[in-house]
């Protein structure tokens, strides 16, 4: 941080004995609070697409992750993907490294303001494009239990690892450090298409049908 020059300070002190009702501190200038997060895969790894069989290296799609959360009471875990954009908030993206075969940032939290709520949940979301119509969609979305938002107070920053996502449940879409086809992966996303009209039409008809059959 840069440190003001001494005429600066002088004039803080100066203002502040004139107008010590208007004058604000030199310490609530600059004592801004933040808290930086670390978030990253595990390098040198294999990640492979929905196909089980190219890495993201192999593709021609370029692949990106995010660092964030949802709007408050919005759980993608019961929602329909094609709802999960519209609900989504980013603290910070990143382009996967082909070379290190990794993402890692460094994340800037500068406010507990909703939805970045103290010891809410964060995110890591992974995709190739969020546009559910182009046909190439593929997605892989973590909530790892331990991914908490710190308080823009905390002394410690966290690290948010990949790795962290070891449960079933904290796999919301795709995977994590596991196997296909014999071959040990550590990231695999996960294919991600609108669903078909016919498909969601289908529980409006059972639910007709059940209300149709009570009637009789």
């Amino acid at each position: 941080m840069e440190i003001p020059p001494i005429s600066a300070v002088a004039g803080l002190l100066l203002l502040a004995a004139i107008h010590p009702a208007s004058a604000q501190s030199y310490e609530s200038l600059t004592n801004d609070k933040a808290i930086e997060i670390v978030w990253a895969s595990n390098a040198f790894a294999t990640n492979l697409m929905a196909d089980g069989t190219t890495t993201f290296g192999g593709s021609p799609l370029n692949i990106q992750f995010e660092l964030g959360t949802f709007t408050a009471g919005f759980d993608p875990r019961g929602s329909s993907p094609a709802e999960w954009a519209a609900n989504w908030v980013v603290l910070q993206t990143a382009i996967y490294d082909e070379t290190e075969q990794q993402v890692i940032e460094t994340a800037t939290l500068d406010s507990n303001a909703a939805p970045f709520s103290e010891n809410s949940q964060a995110y890591i979301w992974g995709y190739t494009t969020k546009d559910l119509n182009s046909g190439v969609a593929e997605w892989i979305m973590l909530a790892a239990d331990e991914w908490q938002w710190p308080s823009v107070d905390a002394m410690q920053p966290p690290t948010f690892s990949v790795s962290d996502a070891a449960k079933s449940s904290e796999m919301i879409l795709g995977s994590v450090n596991g196997t296909f086809n014999g071959t040990a992966y550590h990231m695999q996303l996960a294919s991600v298409a609108v669903p078909e009209p016919s498909v969601m039409v289908l529980p409006g008809l059972a639910l007709l049908g059940l209300a149709l059959r009570r009637r009789r």
